[in-house]
């Protein structure tokens, strides 16, 4: 004869269930400050950090002041735009290394170029040294080089543009200019370019010119387009 399996009674069904209930909680108790949180994945990514936009800050003469083209808007503004950078222009007509044209010499702008705290910043000519001479201009220009290098963010990237032949500047003139500042530069530690040997105008080409000593809008987006990509490739070197 099978043995009949007898329920438990009702009191103790409850105070199993307490038991277990109490052991539970005793369990939660004695592990302090253990916790389950679901999170997505979305919410375990770390936040992306925006991008920063490059910035370049440009000083130089009548070129970079936009002179020639229409509404100002010269090759330094089409350079920074076409780029999508942060750009600050310093140009005044009539300036230099040596001379100070309608305001200031190039070296009296350096202070407000490096408080820009630009990525790279572009130094431009200038045929305006035609009035100065070789004995003043190589001292002038290696002064203000090596004092922008040293003024300027470690960082900081420099570019020195020399001067572009015209049809109003005898070729003989702009090749003493450019001869003494890529010296300066090169001693300064500074990359330079020639515009004039490199030819981004032509000065024999009459549709790029709105004057014999400036570029149109023609002549100044050329510019722009071969600054684009020296700016770029000195950004990823």
């Amino acid at each position: 004869m099978t043995a009949e399996r007898r329920r438990p009674p009702w009191w103790a069904v409850i105070a199993s269930g307490l038991v277990g209930a109490l052991l539970t909680i005793t369990a939660v108790v004695l592990v302090p400050g253990t916790h389950s949180v679901v999170q997505s994945a979305a919410a375990q990514r770390p936040a992306a950090v925006p991008a920063v936009t490059p910035s370049v800050t440009f000083i130089g003469d009548s070129w970079t002041e936009g002179i020639g083209a229409t509404a100002l808007r010269g090759y330094a503004d089409l350079t920074g735009q076409q780029l999508g950078w942060r750009y600050e222009v310093l140009g005044v007509g009539g300036s230099g290394y040596d001379v100070e044209g309608r305001g200031s010499t190039f070296g009296e702008r350096i202070d407000r170029a490096v408080s820009t705290h630009p990525d790279i910043i572009v130094v431009q000519g200038s045929l305006n040294e035609r009035t100065s001479t070789p004995a003043r201009l190589r001292p002038a220009a290696l002064a203000t080089l090596t004092r922008l290098r040293a003024a300027a963010d470690p960082s900081t990237k420099i570019l020195v543009v020399g001067a572009s032949y015209t049809p109003g500047t005898p070729a003989a003139t702009i090749n003493w200019i450019n001869g003494i500042v890529r010296d300066d530069a090169v001693e300064a530690g500074l990359t330079f370019v020639n515009p004039a040997v490199q030819e981004w105008t032509n000065p024999a080409d009459k549709r790029i010119w709105a004057d014999p000593n400036h570029p149109n809008d023609v002549g100044h987006q050329l510019i722009a387009d071969h600054l684009e990509g020296l700016l770029r490739g000195m950004l990823a070197g």
